[in-house]
C-alpha cells in the first residue's frame, strides 16, 4: 500500500479546474450529510479522505463532517476503511471523537477514538515536528514554492496512526515531494525525511530529524 497522501496547499488556484470541481463535490457531499454521495466519490477518488475543503478555513475532512453529523456507524467505519484518520484534527484542534462527543453521538465515540500504534509525550513530538517542518522550508529549491501560498504542513501526530507510520507530502509544481516516516528510537521520536524532484536526476535529499536537531543522511544507491 502507498503511503496516505497529506494534501497541504489549500488555495484553489494552485489547482486545475476539474480537480477542483472534484474537490468541491467531496466537501459539499460531507458537508450536506450525503453519505451515499460521499463514499461513492471518495471511493472513486479516495485521494480526498483526508482533505478540509479547497479554500475553506474550518479544516472539517469527511471523518470530522461524519463526526458532526451522527452519520451510521457503518458509514464511519467505511471512512475509516478508505483511509480517514482519526488523528487528524479540525482548524480548532479537534479530532473527529472531540465533535461527536460534544454532539452526543455515543454511538460513534468507540469507533472515532485513536488508536495509535506508536506514542510519544507531546512536547517531544511537537519538537521534531517543528524540526521537520523546517528541513520542508529549507529545501533551496523549492522556496518560490512555498512563498506566499496557503500551506499547510504535515502534522506529525498523523504518523502515530497511518499504515508503516508514514505519509507522503507532496508540493503542487515541485513533481514531487517529502516522504515522512515516523519512529522511535530508545523511547525518543525520530522522523526520516526523503524529499525528492522527480525530473531532476540526483535531486534525492534524506534527513534524519530528532529532539537534538537534524542530520544529513546519504542516500545509498540502487
Amino acid at each position: 500500500m502507498s503511503a496516505p497522501h497529506w494534501i497541504g496547499r489549500n488555495d484553489p488556484d494552485a489547482f486545475q479546474q476539474s480537480y477542483v470541481e472534484a474537490a468541491h463535490a467531496v466537501a459539499d457531499a460531507a458537508r450536506d450529510y450525503q453519505w451515499a454521495r460521499l463514499l461513492d466519490l471518495l471511493t472513486r477518488d479516495p485521494g480526498r479522505i483526508n482533505a478540509g475543503r479547497l479554500g475553506g478555513s474550518s479544516g472539517y475532512a469527511p471523518l470530522h463532517q461524519a463526526a458532526h453529523g451522527g452519520a451510521p456507524a457503518e458509514v464511519v467505519q467505511a471512512l475509516l476503511n478508505l483511509g480517514a484518520l482519526r488523528t487528524l484534527r479540525t482548524a480548532a484542534g479537534e479530532q473527529a471523537v472531540d465533535i461527536a462527543r460534544q454532539h452526543g453521538y455515543q454511538h460513534l465515540l468507540d469507533l472515532l477514538t485513536p488508536r495509535p500504534t506508536l506514542t510519544f509525550p507531546a512536547a517531544k513530538l511537537a519538537t521534531v515536528e517543528a524540526g521537520v517542518h523546517q528541513v520542508i522550508r529549507d529545501r533551496e529549491d523549492i522556496q518560490h514554492l512555498l512563498d506566499g501560498t496557503t500551506m499547510r504542513f504535515p502534522p506529525l501526530e498523523l504518523l502515530t496512526e497511518t499504515p508503516g507510520n508514514e505519509l507522503w507530502f507532496p508540493i503542487p509544481g515541485m513533481y514531487g515531494g517529502f516522504h515522512l516516516q515516523l519512529g522511535k528510537v530508545a523511547d525518543e521520536p525520530i522522523c526520516i525525511v526523503d524529499s525528492w524532484v522527480r525530473v531532476v536526476e540526483g535531486s534525492e535529499e534524506r534527513r534524519l530529524v530528532s529532539t537534538g536537531g537534524v542530520l544529513e543522511l546519504s542516500i545509498p544507491l540502487n
